[in-house]
């Protein structure tokens, strides 16, 4: 029973270890490379809403780009 608790105790104070090693080189890295601690913000803009088209017969087109079904009339 005491070897069970002393491997459990060891294996979370080595896993606090790699994450102390890793947070620390990501501390480093972002100091020697010059990046900021807080993203950039990207804001949001409105677009106008284009006119819809038809191809040359007049039909509507539908198709799938792999992120959601698209009409294009």
């Amino acid at each position: 029973m005491c070897v069970v608790a002393v491997f459990t105790a060891s294996l979370g104070i080595a896993l606090a270890g790699v994450a102390t090693v890793l947070l620390f080189g990501q501390w480093l890295s972002s100091l020697l490379t010059g990046r900021e601690r807080e993203p950039a913000r990207a804001y949001a803009q409105a677009r106008r809403q284009r006119q819809y088209r038809r191809d040359r017969d007049g039909e509507l087109r539908v198709w799938n780009d792999g992120k959601g079904t698209i009409i294009d009339m």
